[in-house]
């Protein structure tokens, strides 16, 4: 049985053609992602490239379920009594510290053990908006979902980040599945009032998306919610890792190659984020049991916008041989 329920919507745009990227990739590899469709869907989201010499915006989704967690948390307790015991917060800017860059290493082996989907989307800015008539037109339409005033950037980002919600609803959550969606707390989230207004717009792509009229309920807080438990952020700093680990391999990151695998290959003195870096090796090396899924949008060489999605696979130990600590692997989908 296949874990991605494709869905056929033109009208989603680029949603559909992500969507269709995913089912390429899972029709050749049949353990691309894990079920997550048992007991309560957790997901946790990041994202990043959200700065003017960006060439892409990053989106990244953990999803696992509860049952899974429980047996993650006992092994997050011994990472946190070794490597971070001050209780000190791990994220993607702050791995320069000494200490957390001593435990870098080990919470990527802690993120490993969990049964989970990592699924990154990585959208080039050349693709333009997601939306047509444009944003403000969107806002006007769905003025329940929109502060008034907001920017047509803020328009944009709001709409990109709910649309893809609603495919990984589609497309890993049944019907009648609960679900908690933990998101990043930045200003486009900052108030009551925005995140009710989000959760309207997330619940209208979805309704959409999968024609469900009684879907369970799901559960929507941020990062800076009171009163959550401590895990949560350890949670969440596996995406936001993602996030910024692969829009710095932005021109690193194969895109519609037309072959099954590649290898970077990499010398000492190349001019890369080692936090990156680290990422990409860990992702190529035996890492546990998390799986990754790389999916992007951008245009091709005749300036046709086209989805690609890339599966992750360890190094044989000929190619370790060879290229240790340089690179990474991958194996990727047809282009879609």
């Amino acid at each position: 049985m296949s874990v991605w329920q494709a869905f056929d919507a033109p009208s989603a745009g680029y949603a559909n053609l992500l969507s269709s990227a995913i089912e390429i990739t899972q029709r050749k590899f049949n353990d691309l992602l894990w079920p997550v469709d048992e007991g309560l869907q957790v997901i946790v989201s990041d994202y990043s490239g959200q700065h003017r010499q960006a060439t892409y915006e990053v989106y990244s989704f953990l999803i696992t379920t509860w049952g899974a967690l429980q047996d993650w948390l006992p092994l997050r307790e011994a990472f946190r009594t070794q490597w971070l015991p001050d209780k000190r917060r791990i994220s993607f800017k702050q791995l320069r510290e000494p200490v957390r860059r001593r435990a870098y290493p080990h919470f990527l082996e802690l993120a490993g053990a969990l049964p989970a989907n990592l699924l990154t989307v990585m959208i080039d800015n050349r693709v333009g908006s997601f939306i047509d008539g444009g944003p403000q037109a969107l806002a006007a339409a769905l003025d329940d979902c929109f502060v008034p005033g907001a920017s047509p950037n803020g328009i944009e980002k709001i709409y990109r980040l709910a649309l893809l919600v609603a495919m990984l609803q589609a497309g890993l959550r049944r019907e009648k599945q609960r679900s908690l969606w933990v998101s990043d707390h930045d200003k486009t989230l900052d108030t009551f009032d925005k995140r009710e207004r989000f959760s309207r717009l997330a619940t209208y792509l979805t309704l959409g998306l999968t024609g469900r009229h009684k879907s369970a309920e799901q559960s929507f807080i941020t990062t800076e919610t009171k009163n959550l438990p401590d895990w949560i952020e350890d949670l969440a700093a596996v995406p936001d890792i993602a996030a910024g680990a692969c829009a710095r391999l932005d021109n690193t990151l194969p895109l519609f190659m037309e072959q099954n695998t590649w290898t970077v290959g990499m010398v000492h003195g190349d001019n890369m984020d080692w936090r990156a870096k680290m990422f990409g090796d860990w992702l190529s090396l035996p890492h546990g049991v998390l799986r990754h899924v790389l999916v992007r949008l951008a245009p091709d060489a005749r300036g046709e916008i086209r989805a690609s999605a890339q599966k992750f696979m360890r190094r044989t130990l000929a190619q370790d041989h060879y290229q240790r600590p340089f690179g990474f692997n991958n194996q990727k989908d047809d282009p879609a």
